[in-house]
């Protein structure tokens, strides 16, 4: 027992200095030239990158032709819009997975260049003066052993030069997992459970919040809203992915 765990401590010790160097991340096959995404050319296929078909609001993707989801229509939310790289099923949730609960914190640095890709498109015109990640409580972080959302933000941050701070915002509540409740659920268990403890560093800026995934934008909303509360000026929301948005849905996320 003891020598397996020690095989399968070297054995991310490895990944995490050689793997993503030559094999594709999600499907683990060699890779036959550098790829900034970290992928071999059959699993990029797979990536359903998110286009203009979109809310403009939450920057889900849409089923019609409206502007506006349901869910933005009904539910006003805090940041100024939000926008995602790709549609979150097959490889970008065996990426995901991979960070969150795989250990496998280097493929952050992956999510950063998808990030930086959609930036460019998205943001043009838009002057960010900070990036905040979305906060997990103490006991949470160290259970994972890191916030995935901070490893992916100051790597993004260095990527497309701008300042990135994970003491701004706070987690206080301890609330239960988002992706077990329904719509007006996540809502209630989220209300008040970000805090701005540096509100000198954003008020009167521009503020970017990044994260993995977007559901419905709950839990991005309650953190700008907390942050305009401290006199931020614009608040935005860029993630690696987001879930289509269904047309059936009643979510308040």
């Amino acid at each position: 027992m003891q020598k397996k765990k020690l095989k399968e401590f070297f054995r991310k010790i490895l990944s995490e200095i050689f793997v993503d160097k030559y094999n594709c991340i999600v499907c683990d096959s060699e890779l036959q030239e550098k790829s900034k995404y970290g992928l071999c050319e059959d699993c990029k296929s797979k990536v359903r990158f998110v286009g203009d078909k979109i809310c403009k609001k939450c920057g889900r993707l849409q089923l019609n032709e409206a502007d506006y989801c349901l869910t933005c229509k009904e539910h006003k939310r805090k940041f100024d819009f939000a926008r995602s790289c790709v549609v979150y099923d097959d490889v970008a949730k065996e990426i995901v997975r991979g960070i969150k609960f795989g250990g496998k914190k280097y493929f952050c640095k992956y999510i950063a260049n998808f990030l930086a890709q959609k930036y460019q498109e998205a943001f043009d015109g838009v002057n960010i003066d900070v990036i905040v990640p979305v906060p997990l409580t103490k006991k949470k972080q160290i259970i994972r052993g890191y916030n995935q959302s901070w490893e992916i933000a100051k790597r993004f941050a260095e990527v497309v030069d701008l300042t990135a701070d994970d003491k701004i915002v706070a987690k206080v509540n301890d609330t239960q997992e988002q992706a077990r409740l329904s719509g007006k659920e996540r809502e209630e268990n989220i209300l008040d459970a970000f805090e701005v403890n540096l509100p000198e560093r954003v008020e009167g800026k521009s503020v970017l919040i990044i994260d993995d995934v977007m559901t419905t934008g709950s839990t991005a909303s309650e953190i700008a809203r907390a942050l305009k509360k401290a006199k931020a000026k614009e608040v935005y929301l860029l993630t690696f992915a987001s879930t289509k948005y269904k047309v059936e849905e009643n979510q308040e996320d």
